[in-house]
């Protein structure tokens, strides 16, 4: 009879190249070093459940681009970090697991599909109904536990890993992560925030750079009819953020001066006021969605003219057939996180 293993050396592993599936289920394993699988471009599953694991490091993992689906049931992990496989991967644990990530995947996921990426297990063995819950790990909590240069590698892990329409969520998770929720705002590529950081630097000196990168970035955007939706002018003036407050006050009132509402009938179309400030923040107040059937735009009207501010509208045949440029210059990765926001999507 086999006696199951408490302890396996994976290096052999290395000289494997088309290793697709790792099974090592059912066994009594008491530790795991995963970092011969590091460089596996084939792995597709790692299987280890009903083991007794009581951690389980998964960084080692971050490259193994293939690697779509793991199964960690039945285990003694209190925790488990899930940042380095949360993209790509499906991932099966108990329910009593604390599941983390960086902040900077806090929005990449809706709820529903957050969901369907972990899936949980009771004790009983029945499917976890609720919705999963994750402990997003700030960049300050990080900072107190790694240099600077472990959390820089971490970042460029996932930027490694996402796509363009991923930018806009990024960002947000990202610049909040650091603290800084009044920038985040930006609408670009989410590594030029870290483009003057380097590994030599300190995690306080690095955070200093990212800031005054966002701020750089953020003048060039409004100055461009760039988006001015979530960035906090009030948490700005005391901050080197301050000189782009007077330029963030005109850009939102030209935000409603250039925007144009399509209605027929009963019906308008609110998606480009959506993305303005203002817009944004009304339609919030009043509970109002993309396509409002109903009397709304009177009361958006009276709300942006107590403010000095008129709203115009266009009354057309069909809403679908005409095309109105939006006030807001943004690209498609923030108008799906906008649209995501006004279904309350996230966590």
């Amino acid at each position: 009879m086999m006696r199951a293993a408490r302890k396996v050396d994976l290096s052999n592993l290395r000289r494997c190249t088309e290793l697709v599936t790792l099974n090592l289920a059912n066994n009594m394993l008491e530790e795991l070093d995963l970092s011969p699988l590091s460089d596996s471009q084939t792995l597709v599953e790692i299987r280890l459940e009903n083991n007794h694991l009581p951690s389980l490091d998964l960084w080692p993992l971050s490259s193994c681009k293939a690697l779509t689906r793991l199964n960690l049931t039945q285990n003694r992990l209190p925790a488990l970090d899930v940042t380095p496989v949360l993209t790509n991967s499906y991932i099966l644990l108990d329910s009593s697991v604390v599941i983390s990530s960086d902040n900077i995947l806090r929005y990449i996921f809706s709820t529903n599909e957050l969901a369907e990426r972990l899936l949980l297990i009771r004790s009983d063995r029945a499917p976890w109904t609720a919705p999963p819950v994750l402990m997003w790990v700030s960049y300050e909590t990080l900072a107190k536990k790694m240099g600077w240069s472990a959390i820089r590698e971490r970042i460029f892990v996932v930027l490694d890993r996402i796509t363009k329409n991923d930018w806009y969520s990024i960002q947000r998770g990202l610049l909040i992560g650091f603290g800084m929720e009044e920038l985040a705002g930006f609408d670009g590529d989410p590594s030029k925030l870290l483009e003057h950081t380097d590994e030599s630097m300190d995690y306080e000196t690095a955070r200093r750079v990212i800031f005054d990168s966002a701020v750089e970035l953020l003048d060039e955007q409004i100055t461009n009819n760039g988006p001015t939706l979530f960035l906090d002018a009030e948490a700005m003036k005391e901050t080197r953020a301050s000189k782009l407050i007077v330029k963030i006050v005109e850009a939102r009132k030209r935000e409603i001066e250039n925007a144009t509402v399509l209605t027929k009938g009963s019906t308008s179309l609110m998606n480009s006021l959506w993305l303005t400030h203002y817009g944004y923040r009304i339609l919030e107040a009043l509970g109002v969605g993309m396509r409002h059937f109903g009397v709304a735009i009177e009361g958006i009207k009276q709300s942006l003219g107590e403010i000095g501010l008129s709203l115009k509208t266009l009354e057309v045949d069909s809403l679908e057939a005409v095309d109105v440029e939006d006030s807001v210059v943004c690209t498609q990765s923030m108008r799906n996180f906008v649209f995501n926001q006004i279904e309350k999507a996230y966590l």
